[in-house]
């Protein structure tokens, strides 16, 4: 709703999650979704002027973690090997918006025989950001296409990413080109490594 200029809307669901959230006893909100934690990280900006949620948004904004973060912090257990090599990408609402830089890579080596593969201009937008991909088509798949090239330069099996509209971009794009290269959420990944494991 935010990124479509409909703030009075974003601004009545930012209040039914604090609500929602803040009748749990919760030590972390963990997102997978990297476009979602930015924006809950942002509430605090979003409601700056709402005195009603003044004690309640700050130490909300402050439990939200991408759900790499979790699971880089606390260092997960190896599972099977993925013999096999994944270009990583870093989605801007993650790495720009919520600093999150290397929790994605070191979540990651927790999957034996997983070659990861940064793009060279992984810090580079695929074109989706948010909805700008739909309402700006053709500039939102001029960079769109740059990115595609660089996973299919890279040589990877298939292409990860931590944000839903990042990967339906690259894979859009992919299947444009008439690649049919998969792309993953990185949680996948380490999901798929621990399938194999029996876990």
């Amino acid at each position: 709703h935010a990124h479509s200029g409909e703030v009075a809307r974003a601004e009545e669901l930012a209040r039914v999650n604090l609500a929602a959230f803040g009748a749990l006893e919760l030590d972390f909100v963990v997102v997978n979704a990297a476009g979602c934690g930015a924006a809950m990280r942002d509430y605090h900006h979003l409601l700056e002027e709402d005195a009603s949620v003044a004690d309640t948004v700050g130490p909300f904004v402050l439990r939200i973690r991408d759900v790499s973060e979790i699971l880089a912090e606390v260092g997960p257990i190896p599972g099977a090997p993925l013999p096999m090599a994944v270009a990583l990408d870093s989605p801007c609402h993650l790495l720009h918006a919520q600093r999150v830089t290397d929790a994605p890579q070191r979540m990651l080596a927790a999957i034996p025989d997983l070659e990861v593969r940064l793009l060279p201009n992984a810090d580079e937008c695929c074109g989706g950001a948010g909805i700008y991909g739909v309402t700006h088509p053709e500039l939102g798949g001029r960079i769109g296409a740059d990115k595609v090239r660089e996973v299919l330069e890279s040589a990877a099996a298939g292409a990860a990413t931590g944000n839903p509209g990042c990967m339906m971009q690259i894979g859009a794009g992919l299947r444009m080109v008439g690649s049919d290269l998969p792309v993953w959420h990185p949680v996948e990944l380490l999901d798929e490594s621990y399938r194999r494991a029996g876990f």
